[in-house]
């Protein structure tokens, strides 16, 4: 497994990585140890390739449903402290259900999530962000910010030259998401192959989607937590660039499956300036308790 040692001057740990010679086939646990990095495992230790892997691949991405390691605090900080240095403003945002945030990436299991390079730790890209709050701009904002418009050149940029804002990769905020576990199993469930696979029958006419179907799942990974989101530039167009992603986020969402409401997002002071400005709802439990102790109206029964 996965090593955690000192460097030659002791000063900070070191992550060695898994052995190549390793036979992923030996290797029985429920969860992979914290300090393995999770995109090596995915891509590297799948215990055996065969064609209908579906329950394979769900146990080998739930292997990595686990806490992250206590290292990446660290990193956070530092990041925390040189985005401040750099004079940018940092707002966190927590998704509301999960995320699949590049799911549609290069992978050897045909699904893919956007993985931190050193930490394994599941993040969103500024290029994402960035196209998002673009595509938002260019659709609900009317004629001022379409493209090629002075506002929407200086928030975004043209093909000569780059925007004024700067859209930073949006990290995991740790201990954010429950048992400070980001990564979730999650599964595509589609109900008829044959007709999205435009199949043909022996008479060549197309397959037509039956109740006596077989669903073919399709296990994946997706996110869930908080993320800090940091965009730099001048003050006034910063927080522009806040308002339109605190739209879009919360009304389109980022990355895969939107439609299906993945990828939705809230600031966390938006969410609770909402909580706030939302009366409490009476729970269901006292509703029924109250309503079968209330008295019929005479008459009526």
């Amino acid at each position: 497994t996965k090593m955690v040692s000192e460097d030659e001057d002791g000063r900070r740990p070191v992550l060695r990585t898994l052995p190549y010679f390793l036979n992923p086939a030996d290797i029985e646990v429920k969860h992979i140890p914290v300090d393995v990095h999770t995109g090596l495992w995915i891509d590297k230790y799948l215990p055996k390739q065969a064609k209908g892997l579906g329950e394979i691949k769900a146990k080998h991405f739930e292997q990595t449903v686990r806490p992250v390691d206590a290292l990446y605090k660290s990193f956070f900080d530092r990041w925390q402290e040189s985005l401040k240095q750099a004079g940018a403003q940092a707002h966190k945002a927590t998704v509301q259900g999960r995320l699949a945030i590049g799911l549609g990436g290069e992978s050897v299991l045909e699904t893919a999530i956007s993985l931190h390079r050193t930490y394994g730790v599941p993040y969103i890209p500024g290029s994402a962000l960035k196209g998002l709050a673009a595509h938002y701009a260019r659709n609900r904002l009317g004629e001022q910010c379409q493209d090629g418009s002075e506002a929407y050149k200086i928030l975004f940029g043209d093909p000569k030259n780059a925007g004024y804002v700067t859209f930073y990769d949006a990290l995991y905020v740790p201990n954010s998401a429950a048992k400070n576990t980001p990564l979730a199993l999650d599964v595509i469930n589609v109900h008829h192959p044959d007709y999205y696979g435009e199949k043909k029958d022996r008479q060549g006419k197309a397959i037509p989607p039956a109740d006596w179907d077989s669903p073919t799942p399709v296990s994946f990974l997706s996110a869930t937590g908080s993320y800090l989101i940091a965009l730099g530039g001048p003050a006034e167009w910063v927080k522009a660039a806040f308002e339109i992603l605190a739209c879009a986020l919360r009304q389109e969402g980022i990355g895969a499956k939107t439609s299906s409401g993945y990828g939705r997002m809230e600031f966390v002071t938006d969410a609770a300036k909402t909580q706030q400005q939302t009366p409490q709802k009476e729970p269901y439990a006292l509703i029924q308790k109250r309503f079968l102790a209330e008295t019929p109206p005479a008459g009526r029964f």
